[in-house]
């Protein structure tokens, strides 16, 4: 065999190669990795949890904050709430022109309660109203222009949009975010961890162009989410009151209809973020 058919039999089998590997479409999104547990020390109550490690590469992420010390008030100076870690997964078919379905961010981050509050969070409604108050705040904040008058962000400020969910025996308040600039879908869990502090962990979900927002969450977004909060776990100090509060059942709804319809106040109702909800189950 000459040179030149040698050298046109290794082209041959470059271009074949290359081919398959353009055009080996799956019909499923990544295979699912194996995760690897983390911890972070809130004052000395220790949260666990375990993610996948194939990280986006496209979003290059700082290192996470392990140990936290929430009685320094440096770490608030700024804002109300301090960022502990931010990962991002993107979800697409194998190949050269693989079709791209979204991307997952996972945010988890500590928010101190104001000085001011007149809420308790150890109580659930007093939590519930400690969020809506904080909704209230940023979008009384928010300079982003609005030529259609409605809500750039659609926040759950009615108490019926909030649920419970427990996570190995931990009550997880969970309730959803819509943004209709950036058409992401925003999952939150979040928990008291002292009577000043609460613990909140956001999936904030980014279907592609090409795929609906219901077909991400179902298919793709909610499957990864779920392996990641199954592993929540939060080892409480002697001294937190957490474990005798999260050890009791909390019936939400009837929580909600003794104290709204009992006439002691109006409930306030998202009515564009409920039609959502219709659709989108979040537990």
């Amino acid at each position: 065999m000459n040179n030149t058919l040698v050298k046109y039999s290794l082209q041959v089998i470059i271009m074949l190669a290359f081919l398959s590997k353009a055009f080996a479409f799956s019909s499923t999104p990544n295979e699912p990795v194996p995760l690897k547990p983390r911890q972070i020390n809130l004052s000395g109550e220790i949260f666990s949890f375990s993610m996948p490690e194939n990280f986006s590469t496209d979003m290059p992420a700082k290192d996470m904050i392990e140990s936290v010390d929430l009685t320094d008030k440096r770490i608030f100076e700024k804002y109300q709430e301090f960022t502990l870690i931010r990962r991002w997964w993107d979800f697409k078919d194998k190949g050269f022109f693989a079709k791209d379905y979204g991307s997952v961010m996972m945010s988890m981050y500590i928010k101190q309660v104001p000085e001011n509050s007149e809420y308790d969070i150890l109580d659930p409604l007093g939590f519930i109203g400690t969020i809506i108050r904080d909704f209230n705040d940023i979008s009384q904040n928010d300079t982003r222009k609005n030529d259609s008058e409605k809500p750039l962000t659609l926040y759950p400020d009615f108490y019926e949009a909030y649920k419970i969910e427990t996570i190995n025996s931990l009550h997880w308040f969970n309730y959803p975010v819509e943004e209709k600039v950036t058409n992401e879908f925003i999952i939150n869990y979040a928990i008291p961890i002292t009577p000043q502090h609460y613990f909140v962990v956001s999936f904030s979900l980014s279907p592609s162009y090409n795929v609906s927002t219901r077909q991400f969450i179902e298919e793709y977004g909610r499957p990864h989410i779920n392996a990641i909060i199954n592993t929540f776990t939060i080892q409480f100090s002697p001294k937190s009151k957490l474990p005798s509060i999260n050890s009791q059942s909390i019936d939400l709804n009837k929580l909600i209809e003794e104290k709204f319809y009992s006439g002691q106040e109006p409930v306030k109702v998202n009515g564009e973020l409920l039609n959502s909800l219709k659709h989108i189950e979040t537990k």
